[in-house]
């Protein structure tokens, strides 16, 4: 059994060593990380349009080639119509200006916000482009699935409660879940009781607000 004085003796010891240094949150694979969370899809580009990092959803609208597609490490649209808008707006930021376009891909649509970012330590030379892709329908379904969990809500509830925030009216959504309006009114009164709300309106406007929280398995399956 050690003594107060030995244990006072290794507690002094413990104390005087340094810390570990917390891990740097701009290490590649952290930022990697970081960047896979967030359910809009994300590109740096260098002035010619060269891919050099793409997280998971940017990842997921290249593979699926509709309105973007990658070619030799290069971002392509889709349509090769539409490549005029991409070299425009990569000119636009080595001009340090921002800029939206949109394309008007046919079955596909999407709209990307590209964002010049100046090198680092000072620089003001642009180096890097940022592209921000519009975020697609269903990346909430987590967040809404753990919104319903803290309220409460039965599965017809969070049902309910999706389609009003994809934007459908009680007789639609009476139709897509194959129930009655009746049903679908007592749906909505729970939903706006459990939540504490004043009306559905604020319901579907609070969710709008969540922080959209992405799956640990979509993760996994990229790991």
């Amino acid at each position: 059994m050690e003594t107060a004085t030995q244990f006072q003796i290794h507690y002094v010891q413990d104390a005087g060593r340094t810390p570990p240094s917390p891990p740097d949150p701009l290490q590649p694979g952290m930022l990697s990380r970081v960047l896979d969370e967030i359910d809009h899809g994300l590109l740096l580009l260098d002035l010619t349009g060269r891919i050099l990092h793409a997280n998971f959803p940017a990842r997921r609208e290249l593979s699926s080639g509709h309105a973007l597609r990658s070619s030799d490490g290069m971002l392509c649209a889709g349509q090769p119509g539409l490549q005029p808008k991409l070299r425009q707006a990569l000119k636009d930021a080595e001009r340090d200006c921002r800029s939206i376009i949109e394309l008007d891909d046919p079955d596909d649509p999407l709209s990307l916000a590209f964002i010049p970012l100046a090198a680092l330590h000072g620089a003001s030379t642009v180096d890097t482009v940022l592209v921000m892709c519009s975020r697609r329908p269903g990346c909430e379904s987590l967040t809404m699935q753990m919104f319903a969990r803290s309220k409460r809500l039965t599965r017809a509830e969070q049902n309910v409660l999706a389609r009003l925030c994809a934007g459908h009216g009680a007789e639609e959504i009476a139709c897509l879940e194959g129930i009655c309006m009746s049903t679908v009114r007592t749906h909505i009164k729970n939903v706006r009781q459990k939540t504490g709300s004043n009306s559905i309106r604020e319901v579907v406007y609070r969710v709008s607000r969540m922080p959209q929280i992405v799956s640990a398995l979509r993760i996994a399956s990229e790991g």
